[in-house]
């Protein structure tokens, strides 16, 4: 059962440092201000300052960064800081090799070189990033209890992984191998009162320890144990039968080949069908999920069948229609932990955002971070 165990969460003061579009090799960008004001800073130049329209071009260099500021004039510097003194400050940044789409960001910007691209470490408040990444991976239209869980899950995994590239002197990255972050949020006011509304808050397993808050996009009608996909098991991610997620958009899904084919891959796992045998010993059903497929005396990994054909789920039955296989599926992702679409159908049933966590995760507490820090210092 989810507790909350305080109301009364204290204004966040935590910053980050978010490195943008780390997964590219971006080697020059346009930085231009959209609204409020920017200190720029670098060594070896006097402090100026930018208003809306205002642009600096950065090109990445042998030695450094070469820089033409908003009055057209060049320079060369090693490290240059785009500082945000006022909390309405917006900044677009349009990487131009590669070419990529323009983002605007709250918060700050430290460009510097690293490697063989640029380095762009966005600094920003904790609250604000949350709503960025909480718009990203809730999309643009769920409904606002369920913001208030995104939000929750999002900032339990950024504050957990916090010092996950703490090496290379950021916080975070902006791509899955963190949290999908592109930005400001845009779309929809309700990401912000979520995040506003719920404001530090983190999930804790029964020890008051962070939680991994793992999800995904769809069940399929029942997740699955952490230790059914990373060996490792976790009291909190415990399976749960999830009829919210049945009848969604991700919930099915069919793949269809040749029998003669699948006897084919069968012989990549030194599994050899004989000719003579009855065809719908290559069946399988899956009421409820399974480790293995098995075929005669021997058997598969589903999640190595599930990997091998870049399949939506391992959730799946193996139906043999003549000279056909049949692969009907259900749900999308690992299933572990909440499902995205359940939880944003039981959002729509007005169900709170207290209750959805408890459905998905087992014993977990909702606890204000800054408690939680308080609780360990002592």
């Amino acid at each position: 059962m989810v507790f909350l165990l305080s109301w009364t969460t204290p204004a966040s003061s935590l910053d980050l440092k978010i490195s943008l579009h780390n997964d590219q090799m971006v080697q020059s960008v346009i930085f231009t201000v959209v609204d409020g004001y920017y200190r720029v800073s670098a060594e070896g130049m006097k402090a100026v300052n930018c208003s809306p329209g205002d642009s600096w071009y950065i090109l990445r260099g042998d030695d450094g960064l070469y820089t033409r500021d908003h009055r057209g004039q060049w320079s060369l510097f090693k490290e240059i800081h785009f500082e945000a003194p006022d909390e309405s400050s917006i900044f677009s940044l349009k990487p131009g090799e590669p070419l990529l789409e323009s983002r605007e960001y709250k918060g700050g910007l430290e460009v510097g070189v690293s490697l063989e691209s640029l380095s762009l470490i966005n600094e920003i408040n904790m609250e604000t990033y949350i709503m960025g990444v909480s718009e990203i991976e809730g999309g643009p239209n769920s409904p606002l209890e369920y913001y208030k869980v995104q939000a929750i899950l999002c900032r339990t995994f950024a504050i957990k992984n916090i010092e996950r590239h703490a090496e290379e002197g950021f916080n975070l990255c902006d791509g899955v191998h963190c949290q999908a972050y592109k930005g400001r949020n845009l779309w929809n006011e309700d990401v912000e009162i979520g995040c506003e509304v719920t404001s530090g808050l983190v999930l804790v397993d029964e020890d008051s320890v962070l939680i991994n808050p793992v999800y995904h996009s769809n069940s399929g009608g029942e997740t699955q144990g952490a230790e059914k996909v990373w060996l490792k098991e976790e009291a909190y991610l415990q399976p749960v039968l999830d009829p919210f997620s049945v009848g969604l958009r991700n919930s099915t899904w069919e793949r269809n080949m040749q029998v003669r084919d699948w006897i084919y891959y069968l012989l990549s796992y030194n599994i050899v069908f004989p000719e003579d045998a009855d065809t719908s010993a290559l069946g399988m059903k899956q009421k409820h999920r399974k480790d293995y497929y098995r075929v005669l005396e021997d058997s598969i990994a589903v999640s190595s069948i599930r990997e091998d054909f870049n399949y939506r789920s391992d959730f799946f039955d193996i139906l043999v229609d003549g000279d056909m296989i049949r692969i009907k599926g259900r749900g999308y992702g690992h299933g572990v932990g909440l499902s995205q679409e359940g939880a944003v159908e039981m959002a729509g049933r007005r169900y709170h955002y207290t209750a959805i966590l408890n459905y998905y995760y087992h014993q977990v507490f909702i606890l204000p971070y800054f408690d939680l820090k308080l609780l360990f210092s002592h």
